[in-house]
């Protein structure tokens, strides 16, 4: 579907937002991979916001095509988290599904330096492996938070989480 057909599903009202996200689980070398925007201080799950008539692994799927560069193959879906935060004075609703996720080429790797760089829309992003524990997950403000526990004890089957930042939070 060309740019002018896609539609993200967001929805705003007033000053809350509702938003459908797809996040993967990328591992190597006993790490995983996560990602930022340049200026954020928290880090993400590679992924983007599902668009209208697309499945959420299909999103998954496009989203690393177009920031990673490359096919994945996407597996087993893991995690639903409905995240309630709030976000540049907004409040959010967001739904993310993270699906584990495979590359067809693998991504060069490093413990400690950002391993690839791409400019998504107008955001600058940088990605970069991360030891999957939940004290470096910590340092690296992994968002959502619920991510942390459940990708350090990668539990059987899909969990579902519903997390409520304290009103007083503006972050993710």
């Amino acid at each position: 579907m060309d740019d002018a057909g896609r539609t993200m599903i967001v929805l705003d009202a007033s000053d809350s937002r509702f938003q459908l996200r797809a996040g993967a689980l990328i591992r190597s070398n006993g790490h995983i991979l996560i990602h930022r925007a340049l200026g954020d201080t928290f880090w993400v799950l590679p992924g983007g916001r599902v668009e209208f008539h697309e499945a959420s692994a299909e999103t998954l799927a496009r989203e690393i095509e177009e920031e990673i560069g490359c096919q994945a193959t996407i597996g087993p879906l893991r995690f639903i988290i409905e995240n309630f935060f709030a976000l540049a004075d907004r409040r959010v609703h967001e739904v993310g599904f993270y699906y584990e996720a495979e590359l067809s080429v693998a991504l060069p790797f490093h413990e400690t330096d950002i391993i690839h760089r791409v400019r998504d829309g107008t955001a600058d992003l940088e990605f970069r492996w991360a030891f999957p524990s939940r004290s470096v997950l910590d340092r690296f403000d992994l968002q959502p938070m619920p991510l942390r526990d459940l990708i350090e004890r990668m539990p059987d089957g899909v969990q579902h989480l519903v997390r409520r930042a304290p009103s007083s939070a503006l972050r993710v």
